[in-house]
């Protein structure tokens, strides 16, 4: 009787046993993945992957999807752990494989670099280097691209990236192991930047505030003392804005002879080429510094899709201007930077396409979801016109309150949980918010950033803002309408033509307008008033849609305008349309 009451109790810790184990199956779906990339030699600016899909005895049999949409890969093989091949379903966005209890899955597969994006090309493989983002190159689990998938819910177990590295380079990773990956982890992950190659540490964290600095061994030269002082203060000035303890990152700078390239900008780390005497490039590292800050702090699905990621770009664009006065002193000399010029570079850009163009860039910012399809629209919201949405809203709670950062202050305090417009605006604004709401966030209202005019305010910067967003709309619409005129600036016509009478009696909005364009930027009006002139010229009403593809792609017109300024005396360069 003792054993056989000995032999009931082990039959019911067994059975207690057996229903954890059965428990465990069904609550533990998670899986590991182990990434392996390589760059062959024998093709040309490809990464090859091979990927260790790894499933716990303790977990039931599954099938695996991972997403590929935004990809094009190539599978070489999917084989389990006897060598034998498995089936891999590929469609136009997932690749799924049946992963049993207890199995191992290795696929094989490549994906090209190289592609072109608004900041050169993403990713390369050249003589000295290898750089991408984990986007290009790691399929992750389809979860994390679902709508309303729960963001902390972890579907990877573990997960690690190697890098087989050629002869003599040095491998730079973002991080050694990722544990219970849930969606904030991947969506890291895709933007991080990994690296292979002659790399050299040029600058220590120590002196950078937390940064270690790589490049191309050989290529120190290019970056001087000065870009670790500049680093270090980019670096506490968002330290102190997220109060933050010093968080470990990695910078990867390029040369530029290979052209533009981006590497990756992520939480851990960012891979660009960079030029230390080019304003624009500081301006860059410090938006991709201000999402690692945020990203690190508020690691949410709410400000990564419409209608609140342009709330989002508009605070990294924004603070990237603003951070432009924490930089050293001498260094903002150099760069010609002017901390209080940083926004009216912005206005003079947003006035001059909002005007030219309103059937294409007048939108409320709230309306983004309708701009999906166009993605030189949906820039134009981000970085140019969202920064001054939110530089509005700092400005009056500034004035309301007396403290600077309300915004950001206000946004980390929630966390980003049922984040509201409205709602931030009426903590920050008191009766005002909802105004601002309604007029600039809900509208398409011209914004009123007039106050910031600067009079000393250069006419050659001036016309570099108009020429900048003119080439860099044109760059962004041209890929989506296959084509989209650039209007470069004609000064030299713009100034001749300033005391005819048919000059003055243009009109490109209402007087009220026109006054306090001219009070803010007289070239931005100068050549605003000669678009308007051009579209009299030629017939077409300034309210038109296409008055653009009209003014600048119209073999008539073209001549039109030319033999009209020949009337007057005047030479001028003709625009072909082109980019």
């Amino acid at each position: 009787m003792k054993h056989r009451g000995r032999w009931i109790a082990l039959g019911g810790i067994l059975a207690i046993l057996a229903a954890a184990i059965v428990a465990v199956c069904v609550v533990d779906p998670k899986y590991d993945l182990h990434y392996t990339v390589s760059a062959p030699e024998v093709k040309a600016n490809t990464l090859e992957v091979v990927l260790e899909v790894h499933n716990s005895p303790l977990s039931r049999g599954k099938t695996v999807s991972l997403y590929i949409g935004d990809k094009d890969v190539t599978v070489q093989s999917c084989t389990g752990a006897d060598g034998v091949s498995l089936p891999a379903h590929q469609t136009e966005d997932f690749l799924t494989f049946e992963l049993g209890r207890g199995a191992d899955v290795s696929l094989v597969y490549q994906v090209p670099l190289g592609a072109s994006g608004k900041h050169g090309q993403r990713g390369m493989v050249q003589e000295e280097y290898c750089v991408f983002d984990g986007g290009q190159a790691l399929l992750l689990p389809m979860e994390f691209y679902q709508d309303g998938f729960p963001q902390d819910e972890a579907v990877v177990r573990s997960l690690r990236v190697a890098l087989k590295a050629r002869e003599g380079w040095t491998a730079i990773l973002p991080f050694e192991e990722l544990q219970d990956v849930t969606w904030a982890d991947a969506y890291n992950l895709n933007n991080d930047a990994f690296a292979m190659g002659n790399f050299a540490q040029y600058f220590p964290a120590e002196q950078t505030g937390g940064a270690a600095v790589y490049g191309v061994a050989g290529e120190e030269g290019q970056f001087p003392q000065e870009v670790a002082s500049g680093i270090a203060a980019l670096r506490a000035y968002y330290a102190e804005r997220f109060g933050t303890e010093e968080q470990p990152y990695q910078i990867i700078l390029l040369p530029t002879e290979e052209g533009d390239v981006i590497g990756g900008a992520g939480v851990h780390s960012v891979c660009a080429t960079f030029d230390a005497a080019d304003r624009r490039d500081w301006e860059l590292l410090s938006h991709r510094m201000f999402h690692a800050y945020f990203d690190h702090a508020v690691p949410t699905q709410t400000f990564h899709a419409a209608p609140n990621l342009w709330f989002y770009e508009g605070l990294a664009t924004y603070y990237e201007n603003a951070s432009m006065g924490a930089l050293p002193e001498a260094q903002r000399e150099v760069l010609d930077i002017r901390p209080e010029w940083q926004f009216n570079s912005l206005f003079n850009r947003y006035l001059t396409i909002k005007i030219k163009d309103p059937a294409l860039f007048s939108f409320a910012p709230m309306d983004e979801a309708d701009l999906s399809e166009s993605t030189g629209r949906t820039e134009f919201l981000h970085y140019i016109q969202a920064p001054l949405v939110v530089k509005l809203v700092e400005d009056r709670a500034e004035e309301r309150s007396g403290g600077k950062d309300a915004v950001l202050r206000a946004v980390l305090e929630k966390g980003g949980e049922d984040f509201s417009p409205a709602a931030l605006l009426a903590e920050l604004l008191g009766e005002d918010g909802g105004e601002v709401y309604n007029r600039w966030f809900q509208s398409e209202e011209l914004l009123p950033m007039w106050e910031d005019a600067d009079p000393a305010y250069p006419e050659e910067r001036a016309l570099e803002d108009v020429a900048d967003v003119e080439v860099m709309l044109a760059s962004w619409m041209t890929s989506q309408l296959g084509q989209y005129p650039c209007d470069l600036p004609d000064w030299e016509t713009a100034c001749q033509l300033e005391d005819i009478p048919a000059f003055q009696e243009a009109s490109f909005a209402d007087a009220e307008t026109e006054r306090l364009v001219e009070e803010h930027c007289p070239v931005v009006w100068k050549l605003l008033k000669q678009y308007a002139l051009r579209a009299q010229v030629c017939g077409v009403p300034f309210e038109e849609p296409m008055l653009r593809y009209q003014l600048l792609a119209d073999e008539d017109n073209l001549q039109k305008w030319e033999d009209w300024l020949h009337a007057q005396g005047i030479s001028a360069a003709v625009s072909d349309g082109g980019v």
